[in-house]
This record gives structure tokens, sequence and C-alpha cells, in this order.
């Protein structure tokens, strides 16, 4: 008889993968990790929070909020002092996911003038679904700025987060 394969990801080969020289690897398995909610990926993530790639550590802040495990917190709290303001963000994320507060500082990044920064934080009031989100990101639903020329611009982005917390779009005013 033959085994049939299984759908069941291979959690101690992704984990693994954390050390591969390539950044974009790194950066995606800690988000994929997280997205498995298995709780084999928390110490693994909370080493991550240590990458020399910034990308990583954000990748893996929001990796343990998304686990939602409590053990993370002490490690994420010190991010949000760092000078980078997407991993700020990200730790934020976290840290609220986990019933540590900072939305603040999420809505803060939506005033920073990087496209990436307020990308970052756009994304993370989206996931996080939380309805204090809704009068920020109508204030940068007219930014038509973009990260790269293919990119969809900042307005767009928050457009699609307002759709996705529920805002009727129907009652933003018209574009100029």
């Amino acid at each position: 008889m033959t085994e049939q394969p299984t759908n069941t990801p291979d959690i101690e080969g992704a984990i693994q993968l954390l050390h591969s020289p390539d950044v974009q690897i790194r950066q995606f398995v800690a988000y994929l990790l997280g997205q498995t909610r298995d709780a084999r990926a928390i110490e693994p993530l909370i080493d991550a929070l240590q990458d020399e790639h910034v990308g990583v550590r954000g990748a893996a802040a929001n990796a343990l909020g998304t686990l939602g495990d409590i053990s993370a917190v002490p490690y994420l709290k010190p991010l949000l002092r760092h000078t980078n303001r997407q991993l700020v963000v990200w730790a934020a994320f976290a840290l609220t996911r986990l019933g540590h507060d900072h939305f603040d500082a999420i809505e803060q990044a939506l005033q920073v003038d990087d496209v990436d920064v307020r990308r970052s934080a756009i994304l993370a009031m989206q996931q996080l679904g939380d309805q204090r989100a809704i009068p920020p990101l109508l204030a940068v639903s007219r930014d038509q700025r973009r990260r790269f020329h293919a990119d969809i611009t900042v307005a767009e982005a928050a457009v699609k987060a307002l759709i996705s917390l529920g805002y009727n779009v129907g009652q933003l005013p018209p574009q100029p």
C-alpha cells in the first residue's frame, strides 16, 4: 500500500530555513511560520527577532503576533524603540494582537513620510481588524504616492483596508 502525502506543513524544515543565507527566504519563512499557528515556531521566531535584516525581524514580529503566545511580549517590547519605523509598526501590531495595546504606534506611522512605513501601518491596521483604524485610514485615503511604479497607491491600500473593516467606501468624497 502506498503512503498518501499529507498536507501537514514541515515545521521543522521551515524553522531550519530561518538560517538560510537568503534574506528573502528567511523573511518569507518567518511570515509563513506565523500562518501555521504551530507552537514549535515560537522560540525560533523569537530568535529571528535578532536577525541582521530588519525585514526578517518585522516578519518574525508579525508571525509572533499571529501565533498569539504571550511569552513573546518581553522580546517584542524593545522593538518599539527601534529606529526603523517599519519594525516599530510590526512590533506594535504583534503586541496589540497579544493584548498589549500599541495601536497608537501604528496610527502614528501613517503620518511618517516614508511610503513603505505608511503601507506597513495600513496592512497592520487591516490585519488587526480594529474599527479604530477607520479615521486614520480616511485621513490617508487621498495619498497618491506609491512605493514603486507598478504598486498601488497609499490611497488604494487605505481604501482596501477600509473595505475589509466594513466601511462603506461609497461615503468617501470623490477624488479630485
